[in-house]
């Protein structure tokens, strides 16, 4: 394809972006397939089991029903309406014990949190593994709002098997952690499977999104930006080429003084719309992008070889979205990911642009961005002004 010609035969970049070093993929570090078990049959698996049907603090998107070992007892019945979720700490919401021994208790904690930002559960999982410092054994992605993984852990000088099922439900984070010794692991496993897959919310609640507001082009075109990003415009001169640029910036604090130090950009988007009837060809149009991000003294790579789901507007024409290593030689050879969407709709060609600190460098602020980034190509609309003929 053209864009990918244009900005992907780099063969200078490339080798100065491949000399810096080479490092795994973050989704390759962690996500490995679960162990295969002969599970039980489910005649069997209901004679071993009881069921369990909870609304937490009397909330619609905390219920739950599940399946558990019919000889294990319930901890502290969270019935209480009085409860506060934080985006930080976990809130338990059930608790489940199997019966103790001297190599530790298996147990099943059921909590949750608000979600912060617009994360799928597989990027949420990461960054939380991350924060961590956890090593997975087992880590797949059931869907967007749905992921499953295990791993080994130590609790007073005790090694556990655990695995945790999370889940997005609304604006919420669900997450079921069932913990075994590991001296009792291959005979719980099978169980331990089981029941996690038991996990069923009452009340799914159709995923929830942190507020987007609106930016028009003239009659041109309009898009959502995410209202904690900034948006800086220049001055409309033309209607044969316009842009706007959007930050996420993130404020800092001086905790011993209180005084406000300078915000740091940690992603930036960019926004232009330039009108089909200037002299250059859409591909021309593409070369010269390219090179004004040169000249901003970022290196373009090879593309990332990945599948992404990606949603354009009815009236969008054609579109097409390919992402890109980088790296920015004015700031010791950071790494960097270009997001670039071409679009062409009316009389107008459209690019969008996300330049993001790298997966394997920040993911969090990765995962950031580039969720923001599909939500805002998704909302990226040309109007009634982008099909009328000029002068």
């Amino acid at each position: 394809m053209f864009f990918v010609t244009l900005l992907g035969v780099m063969s200078v970049s490339h080798e100065v972006i491949a000399s810096a070093g080479r490092k795994t993929d973050i989704f390759e570090r962690f996500k490995k397939d679960l162990p295969e078990l002969p599970l039980a049959s489910q005649e069997k698996f209901l004679e071993l089991s009881k069921s369990v049907t909870k609304k937490p603090y009397g909330e619609d998107v905390l219920a739950y029903s599940m399946r558990i070992d019919k000889d294990w007892t319930e901890g502290v019945d969270r019935t209480s309406t009085n409860f506060i979720l934080s985006e930080k700490l976990f809130l338990e919401l059930s608790s489940y014990y199997g019966p103790p021994t001297i190599s530790g208790r298996s147990r099943i904690v059921i909590e949750a949190l608000n979600l912060e930002g617009n994360l799928t559960a597989e990027q949420w999982y990461i960054k939380y593994i991350l924060e961590g410092g956890y090593t997975t054994e087992g880590f797949v992605a059931h869907s967007p709002n749905k992921v499953e993984s295990l791993m080994v852990i130590m609790e007073r000088d005790y090694s556990y098997y655990l695995r945790t099922l999370v889940m997005i439900n609304g604006s919420k984070v669900i997450m079921v952690k069932y913990y075994i010794p590991a001296i009792f692991f291959q005979e719980q496993a099978v169980m331990q499977a089981m029941i996690l897959n038991s996990f069923k919310l009452t009340y799914p609640v159709q995923r929830q999104y942190q507020e987007m507001l609106q930016y028009r082009f003239l009659d041109i075109a309009e898009f959502k930006y995410p209202a904690q990003w900034k948006i800086y415009a220049r001055p409309v001169r033309s209607v044969d080429r316009l842009n706007a640029a959007v930050l996420n910036v993130r404020d800092g604090a001086d905790n011993s003084s209180g005084k406000a130090v300078s915000a740091a950009t940690e992603g930036k988007l960019d926004v232009t719309v330039i009108s089909s009837a200037i002299k250059n060809t859409l591909i021309e149009e593409i070369a010269e992008y390219k090179k004004t991000i040169e000249a901003d003294g970022m290196l373009i790579g090879k593309r990332i070889p990945e599948d992404y789901e990606f949603t354009y507007e009815k009236n969008i024409d054609f579109a097409i979205t390919e992402v890109y290593k980088g790296m920015d030689t004015f700031e010791n050879m950071s790494e960097y990911e270009f997001w670039f969407t071409v679009m062409v709709g009316g009389n107008y060609y459209y690019f969008m642009m996300l330049l993001t600190p790298s997966r394997n460098e920040m993911f969090g602020t990765w995962a950031e961005n580039t969720e923001n980034y599909k939500l805002m190509v998704a909302n990226f609309k040309p109007m009634v002004g982008a099909f009328l003929e000029r002068d």
